[in-house]
């Protein structure tokens, strides 16, 4: 950079034409320990061209269509660069108070343009300054008050917290006076932050495990609970937690005297089977559960894995139950229906859901008869004694259990005193039991 350029401090922040739109502020790390961790502060500056006067037209030319490497090559041989218009960007390089950025970290930062008009040379180490140089790539006229960004990323200093200064160098720009521009850069120690922290998925089955993820910076402790998990002991920032009921995770961290923290839930979905139907006309079953949950279709004895929504064409078994088990962490579930029913003159519906818990069977029937004169719902405790439970034409009936009822069956007489078909559905059996 020109010795001679940096003297005339008075006049170079006349320059109005290219302003510092981030404050003047980037947070850097603080302790140098934490050049060791994996969760730096990334910060960024932008810079934007501006035409205050608007009425003037401020024009970058490039009529030999040099590339930004090309004229950063030329300005470090030292020859002169006189017909191109171009922007070069200095930040102080070290490790003092006033660098910007330290050794260890200073070339990882790039330099972006906001249009695809614009050459960006970057990177360049040169007499104690990391260099950029922008550049068009042919002819780019300003005529509106605001103009293109220029932004400076993944700024990552671990410098002590004080005052420096990032320098433009505006060449051979029509409207602009050949000039250094002075940004003054106040860096403060950075405030531990949690960027995001999310489950991934939110919501899961019975298979595999939530991951846990997230991203913080300025921080050198943290921890997530339950679990008492310290985050800079692991391997990357996430990590798989396993469910078998909703949870409530907290991500605590510390840093430069501060302390923040952020809740993530995660939900176990519960097995939901929404439909089970059988259509006679057609011998046609179909059913669809809510969930992903792995599903088992039993059709009498027989019993095969199927997919969340599906359909199948039936032959009715000698035990005329179509029964669909569905897996889950809270509970399972088996919905039953009786199929003979359905195929009488005068249809019973007849159907059961059990959810089998750790510990404890909850039970349900629902039934709707036509044309009987007498109705009797009755469960079984030892598959031998039936209890009447309800003599309802159509109803409902819970129970809950210690381990799964052998079975319920319907019992409907007809007014002639006749009786239809008794209607039967079995149980779950116990080994089913969560």
């Amino acid at each position: 950079m020109n010795p001679n350029l940096q003297a005339e401090s008075e006049r170079l922040d006349n320059c109005r034409y290219l302003l510092d739109v981030e404050d003047n502020r980037i947070e850097v790390n603080e302790p140098p320990t934490l050049l060791k961790r994996d969760y730096p502060v990334r910060d960024r500056l932008t810079f934007q061209l501006l035409n205050p006067e608007r009425a003037s037209r401020l024009v970058f030319d490039n009529p030999a269509k040099l590339t930004a490497e090309q004229i950063l090559n030329k300005l470090q041989a030292r020859e002169p660069v006189s017909d191109t218009s171009y922007v070069r960007f200095f930040f102080p390089y070290g490790d003092g108070q006033g660098d910007f950025i330290d050794a260890q970290r200073g070339q990882l930062i790039s330099f972006e343009t906001e249009s695809g008009d614009w050459s960006v040379a970057q990177g360049v180490v040169e007499d104690g300054f990391l260099s950029f140089v922008v550049s068009c790539y042919n002819r780019y006229v300003i005529e509106t008050l605001f103009s293109v960004y220029f932004r400076c990323l993944n700024i990552q200093s671990y410098a002590p917290a004080g005052l420096t200064y990032v320098y433009a160098d505006i060449r051979n720009v029509v409207g602009i006076e050949n000039v250094i521009k002075v940004f003054p850069i106040q860096k403060t120690a950075a405030v531990p932050q949690i960027n995001r922290f999310f489950g991934e998925p939110t919501t899961v089955g019975v298979a595999g495990p939530v991951r846990l993820n997230w991203q913080i910076r300025g921080a050198d402790k943290g921890q997530l609970t339950p679990g008492e998990i310290d985050i800079f002991s692991l391997p990357a920032p996430g990590t798989d937690v396993a469910l078998s009921r909703n949870m409530a995770y907290r991500l605590s961290i510390t840093g430069s005297g501060s302390e923040t923290d952020a809740w993530v839930n995660v939900y176990v979905q519960p097995p939901e089977i929404e439909r089970l139907d059988y259509d006679p006309s057609t011998g046609l079953a179909n059913w669809h559960s809510r969930y992903d949950n792995p599903l088992r279709l039993g059709l009498g004895n027989e019993w095969s894995a199927v997919e969340q929504s599906g359909s199948l064409q039936l032959a009715l078994p000698v035990k005329p139950q179509l029964t669909l088990r569905a897996d889950g962490r809270l509970y399972r579930e088996a919905v039953g229906l009786n199929l003979q029913g359905l195929t009488l003159e005068r249809p019973q519906r007849f159907r059961s859901r059990i959810r089998v818990y750790a510990g404890y069977v909850q039970s349900r029937w629902t039934w709707v008869t036509q044309g009987a004169a007498t109705v009797s719902f009755e469960i079984t405790e030892d598959g031998l004694l039936w209890h009447a439970a309800s003599a309802d034409a159509s109803g409902t009936f819970e129970y809950v259990s210690d381990a799964p009822l052998p079975a319920a069956r319907l019992v409907c007489t007809k007014s002639d005193g006749s009786t239809y078909p008794i209607l039967r559905l079995e149980g779950e059996a116990a080994e089913w039991i969560v």
